[in-house]
């Protein structure tokens, strides 16, 4: 099984439910050798009425340590999920440089400034072409703006709790957004992340389709996009490499042979 790049756990993830003990025994029975922990931070998290989405770095980065000695059977790489927002570009930039990372994450969970995991009456007012133009400029802005990441999170995570069923983000619904998405995504050499999460989402809706839009990854591939990073998303044990060989499988139909991990921040390949 290939690195699954995208992890949370109970101990500095508000929302995440598993220890890192059921975290690492997932990963033995799932045959991953090679796992990132990704907890959240999201600075200035604006619902007050809702935990913290941040953590003491410094706890958690002796934490981790203590968790890599444990690991005797799976490569645990230290990194962090950052949550945007168009105010905290700096700090953003900051946090990247506190500790020495392998790999991080640049996410956005909000819409007009609403976490949409818990509020999904944001959805309402809009179409779902309008929805995924908005959200895709702000994964554009949020690409362009910032340096210190590696990774654009679950760029489909705006479909993620819609109540509506046919919510697949599709190429088709803004072309000009993808475009310009991937175009500051190739150009600064980050990676693209394919969030197996989301996989699983379509699938309890009973969506017929429920992989990665096929024109979304062939208008990357054809841009010059070469980078892509299979995340689960875990938040639970049974979450650990949700959906990974089938989307590995359906990956590999559309041309892509390799999974880019990062260790210390560089980039590196294995074979989907």
């Amino acid at each position: 099984m290939i690195t699954d790049s995208h992890n949370h756990t109970c101990h500095f993830s508000a929302d995440a439910e598993m220890s890192i003990s059921e975290f690492l025994d997932a990963c033995v029975k799932r045959n991953i050798k090679r796992a990132v922990i990704t907890e959240h931070y999201d600075y200035d998290y604006p619902h007050k009425e809702i935990p913290p989405q941040t953590f003491d770095i410094a706890q958690f980065y002796d934490a981790f340590k203590l968790w890599k000695k444990l690991s005797t059977d799976v490569e645990l790489c230290l990194g962090i999920e950052l949550g945007y927002q168009p105010h905290i570009v700096d700090k953003i930039e900051e946090i990247s440089n506190m500790l020495p990372f392998d790999s991080i994450i640049l996410s956005d969970h909000l819409l007009e400034g609403k976490d949409v995991y818990f509020y999904p009456e944001c959805y309402k007012k809009y179409t779902k072409e309008e929805l995924h133009k908005l959200y895709i400029s702000v994964l554009t802005e949020m690409a362009d703006r910032c340096n210190g990441y590696d990774i654009i999170g679950h760029y489909d995570y705006i479909n993620r709790y819609s109540k509506k069923r046919n919510t697949q983000v599709l190429y088709s619904d803004c072309p000009e957004q993808f475009d310009n998405f991937f175009e500051v995504l190739i150009s600064k050499e980050k990676s693209l992340e394919i969030n197996t999460k989301s996989v699983y989402k379509l699938k309890q809706k009973k969506c017929h389709n429920v992989m990665p839009d096929k024109e979304i990854l062939l208008k990357y591939k054809e841009m010059g996009g070469k980078m892509i990073t299979l995340g689960s998303d875990a938040h639970k044990e049974s979450s650990v490499g949700i959906c990974f060989e089938e989307t590995c499988e359906y990956l590999r139909s559309l041309g892509f042979k390799t999974n880019t991990y990062f260790i210390g921040r560089k980039p590196y390949e294995e074979p989907l």
